[in-house]
């Protein structure tokens, strides 16, 4: 046998995944937030990048008499979309914003966004739902420079803010912040006490009792009764109010009184002042009806608009440099470029993707959540041309702003459940929406069992099963049954 060395010549096609391309996909996941931090960055490391700080009206006409609309790229998809499902697509950046998806905020969304128009500027609707309290820290942090007068000590209890619970309470073990604050236990110990004589009363407390109790001080309430119902709570949720009456020493009657006070009082005192740092979800993209059907944008309020510093460009072209700066300066020019064009074809993407969305799912944008469909990504993939990873990117992690509130686009994926009348199939989340709907529309005292509602929804056309439902309930943190009834009882027992 021979062996020897030889050259061959052999032709095959591979994908390579460039820097350029790692840079464009990982641009088509980022919302525009982190895209807003991408660019950020990415000017301090290129002289040739800037972003547009503003956009007048003049510039977005100017914008677009001279660069072609977003339905233009979009071949003869774009004029199916609008002719048959009536959806305005344009890359332009409104600035309509809301948070909640109920009824009440959908009447904000009409008054506020279609009465203003582009007018508005970004975050003014939903900061309108926000009242200007002040904050938490701040409220405490005055209470305790009136009512400590030690220095180190009023160190330490504006240093336990921190540690305090959403709720208000005091969750956190006295050893741990004695070491963190680098102070005896004793002085953490005493410190605490003084704290929780501090308005909102109940602050500070140590547990959920504690919290009711020092209410109960305070309005004159607490006695040995209710000293035993506070040890008891866990009880109540169970419907054994006898065993619980006579653990208290009363009658029944008095201890629905007692329960009727109790449910009076506040267990989470930090729940009523804004916190300090109060996070707004900012959707990336903006639904909303016009003359011609459907209208979909991009928020301008959260969406960097990258440009290039021409004038930098043409006055670095003009010098002699050596050719390790002229290699510089082009390979900073041809990334800010490619930037510029990798942002544009990004939100040429977003819209493209959600129009399609919007044209599957017409039912919910019109009527709401109980007319969601069954669809999955490849449906949109399909419809649209693209990979189903594609669609993935571009749907995670951004949320939409329709008429009934901010949701994630992921929301609009959902599985599907058959008919029991071998009509359309329904969506999981359409199937949900409809169980809560019942649920909370059940006579009180008689609440709907998970049997029940599956008989109701199989007389509506959805084929579920009793595990089925009880599944969606669960997911929608909704209880029993039985839990439901024992709530009920307790509820009219103390407000009789």
């Amino acid at each position: 046998m021979k062996l020897g060395q030889q050259l061959k010549i052999k032709q095959n096609q591979s994908l390579i995944m460039t820097p350029q391309l790692q840079q464009a996909i990982k641009l088509l996941q980022l919302t525009n937030i982190e895209l807003t931090d991408f660019i950020d960055k990415a000017q301090l490391e290129n002289p040739f990048l800037q972003e547009k700080k503003e956009f007048s009206h003049k510039q977005q006409i100017n914008n677009e008499n001279t660069n072609p609309n977003v339905c233009d790229s979009l071949n003869n998809n774009s004029n199916l979309l609008n002719k048959e499902n009536k959806i305005d697509l344009e890359n332009t950046f409104d600035t309509h914003l809301s948070a909640n998806a109920n009824l009440e905020n959908k009447k904000l969304y009409d008054r506020e966004v279609l009465r203003s128009g582009n007018n508005i500027s970004a975050g003014e609707v939903i900061e309108k739902t926000l009242k200007n309290k002040i904050s938490l820290k701040e409220y405490l942090v005055n209470q305790i420079n009136i009512e400590f007068n030690d220095t180190d000590f009023k160190q330490i209890a504006i240093a336990m803010i921190d540690y305090l619970h959403p709720s208000g309470w005091f969750t956190s073990s006295i050893v741990e912040v004695s070491e963190d604050l680098n102070v005896k236990s004793s002085i953490v110990e005493k410190t605490l006490q003084k704290l929780k004589k501090l308005e909102p009363i109940g602050i500070f407390s140590e547990n959920l009792s504690e919290c009711l109790k020092i209410q109960l001080i305070d309005y004159q309430y607490y006695n040995e009764h209710y000293e035993i119902l506070l040890k008891s709570l866990h009880y109540l949720p169970t419907g054994k109010f006898k065993q619980v009456s006579k653990l208290c020493n009363v009658t029944e009657k008095e201890l629905f009184k007692m329960i009727k006070v109790i449910k009076t009082l506040n267990p989470k005192p930090a729940e009523q002042y804004q916190q300090d740092n109060i996070l707004i979800d900012q959707p990336d993209i903006i639904v909303s009806k016009s003359e011609k059907g459907w209208r979909i944008d991009l928020n301008r309020s959260t969406l960097p608009s990258v440009d290039l510093d021409e004038d930098y460009i043409s006055e670095i072209n003009n010098y002699n440099f050596d050719e390790k700066g002229t290699n510089f300066a082009d390979e900073k020019i041809g990334e800010a470029r490619w930037l510029k064009k990798a942002v544009e074809q990004r939100n040429k993407t977003i819209v493209k993707v959600t129009a399609e969305i919007v044209k599957k799912q017409v039912g919910f944008f019109r009527h709401g959540l109980n007319h969601m469909k069954p669809m999955i990504l490849k449906d949109i993939s399909d419809a649209i041309g693209m990979h189903e990873s594609t669609v993935s990117r571009v749907t995670n992690s951004k949320l939409v702003l329709t008429e009934w509130g901010v949701m994630p686009l992921k929301n609009f994926f959902s599985a599907s459940i058959a008919s029991s009348e071998d009509s359309e199939t329904h969506a999981a989340s359409a199937v949900r929406e409809t169980i809560k709907t019942l649920i909370s529309s059940e006579i009180s005292g008689k609440p709907l069992s998970d049997d029940k509602l599956a008989g109701i929804l199989n007389k509506e056309g959805m084929d579920v099963a009793r595990r089925t439902v009880a599944k969606y309930r669960d997911m929608l943190n909704i209880p029993s049954s039985s839990q439901r009834r024992r709530e009920s009882r307790l509820q009219n027992f103390a407000s009789g």
